[in-house]
């Protein structure tokens, strides 16, 4: 079963739409969970050392950053993996979900005019209008673009905004641009995921859909994978490594982000290194990684990252008890 805490991460567009954001919570530390703070390579199914998890994240090209947008410390562990990159003098771009494509061109003017100012970080958060965007509060996400701001990293936008996604639910793919319909046709998903995708969806809003709306709603988010998996390769062309700042059901390598870009990076000649991994909330009842799989899709053996970072859990609303009321007054 998908976990609807998650709320900002798989099925984020989709959500904005019911439930507009999670509300933010703060973050709490479970010190004595076995798993708390622990890096789990899932290939080599073993916990690794900080330093063995940095030394991959050095040595890829596009690495992914899966978040629970909600959460604090998914954000400063985000801004540390930044951090590493500038400390080890490479200088990534920087890809984020939560900045739409038509906001480019004014984020590429504003850090331009703004290199050397000593409050870009705050003045950015106006630019791009954070506070009417969705998003959980500003202070969440200062510390990733602080890294990226302070030390002149590309910003790029990769998604779609949310007006153009609920057109596409609404409406169908024919809204599209060409070649967002070709990618629709060409990564048409098979009847057995598509079925078990749409239960995901269900199971994220609390069984509380109708079931004419899961279909729309899945379509909806691959177009924000698609969207965002295309930039990412653009941006690819024009620096030499990419990350990625994304909701975790963005950055699984089973059908997000990561799988798409394996597809079209594919052939003998690339040899391009994705790094895909996720920060992850610990569970009480949960002591041993395996036992987080299924919160991913239920006939998962194992978790759907190359690298899993487990962390405290942030407090928040019943969001099946928000869900309810909001159902209710819509209808």
């Amino acid at each position: 079963m998908i976990n609807f805490f998650r709320c900002f991460s798989y099925f984020s567009a989709l959500i904005i739409i019911f439930l507009s954001a999670c509300t933010p919570g703060i973050t709490t530390t479970v010190s004595e969970h076995p798993l708390m703070d622990k890096i789990w390579s899932v290939k080599e199914q073993k916990f690794i050392s900080q330093e063995q998890f940095r030394r991959q994240l050095l040595s890829s090209d596009i690495i992914l950053l899966g978040e629970t947008h909600d959460n604090k410390q998914h954000h400063q562990l985000q801004a540390d993996a930044i951090h590493e990159f500038v400390t080890n003098k490479q200088s990534p771009a920087i890809a984020f979900e939560m900045l739409n494509q038509n906001q480019q061109e004014s984020i590429h003017d504003f850090q331009t005019r703004n290199k050397n100012s000593e409050s870009i970080t705050d003045d950015f958060a106006k630019t791009v209008a954070w506070d009417k965007s969705g998003w959980p509060q500003w202070s969440y996400y200062r510390p990733v673009f602080k890294q990226t701001l302070e030390n002149n990293l590309p910003v790029i936008a990769t998604n779609f905004e949310h007006k153009q996604i609920r057109k596409v639910i609404k409406q169908g793919p024919e809204v599209l641009d060409k070649k967002y319909q070709d990618l629709l046709n060409k990564y048409q998903y098979k009847p057995d995921i598509q079925q078990t995708l749409e239960q995901d969806i269900q199971l994220s809003h609390c069984d509380m859909l109708p079931e004419k709306m899961l279909a729309p709603m899945l379509r909806g988010q691959q177009v924000r994978d698609l969207a965002m998996m295309t930039t990412i390769l653009e941006s690819l062309k024009q620096h030499k490594k990419v990350i990625v700042i994304a909701g975790s059901g963005h950055t699984r390598k089973d059908y997000g982000i990561p799988w798409y870009l394996h597809q079209e990076l594919s052939g003998e000649q690339n040899n391009t290194r994705i790094l895909s991994m996720a920060f992850i909330e610990v569970s009480p009842d949960k002591l041993q990684p395996a036992e987080y799989s299924q919160a991913w899709g239920e006939n998962l053996k194992h978790l759907p990252f190359d690298y899993v970072w487990f962390t405290s859990r942030a407090e928040r609303e019943d969001q099946c008890k928000k869900m309810k009321a909001y159902m209710k007054n819509k209808k």
